[in-house]
């Protein structure tokens, strides 16, 4: 189980070093993608636009850990993404112009992994909290005894 955990750790270090292609290489070639607003595919080709939405949109960004979990074919990380919007973020839903703002969203992630490299990323996020958090959305309401 130690390998998997560690490889969870490169890829965080890797992530926060801002290092693309190791980034890409941590992952099969047939690696499938899914996140919040219908980010879907699959290759290598698509770790490389997974990477680059969040980087390009804040180049200044951190994976901060709170917690992995690691199993035998799988590794969960509950982490937050800390960063600073000053590009457009270019996803399957559109485009959301830079807003300047400062972020720090909780997010979880669930990689499948096979030897050592990951064959799935499923990463899990409020959208409204990131909305919120860029200026874009009033915060929920909350009930009031």
């Amino acid at each position: 189980m130690g390998s998997v955990r560690s490889l969870q750790e490169d890829q965080i270090r890797i992530w926060n070093d801002h290092d693309e292609a190791s980034w890409v290489n941590l992952f099969s070639p047939e690696a499938t993608f899914s996140g919040p607003g219908g980010v879907r595919g699959s290759g290598t080709e698509m770790a490389g636009t997974f990477y680059r939405i969040w980087q390009d949109a804040f180049p200044d960004n951190q994976l901060k850990t709170l917690q992995i979990i690691d199993g035998e074919d799988a590794v969960v990380l509950e982490g937050v993404f800390e960063g600073t919007h000053t590009a457009a973020i270019d996803a399957h839903g559109g485009s959301i112009s830079a807003t300047g703002k400062r972020v720090a969203v909780p997010f979880v992630s669930v990689l499948g992994v096979s030897g050592d490299r990951f064959t799935s990323l499923a990463l899990y996020f409020d959208q409204m909290e990131l909305l919120t958090q860029l200026g874009l959305a009033q915060a929920p309401m909350t009930a009031v005894s």
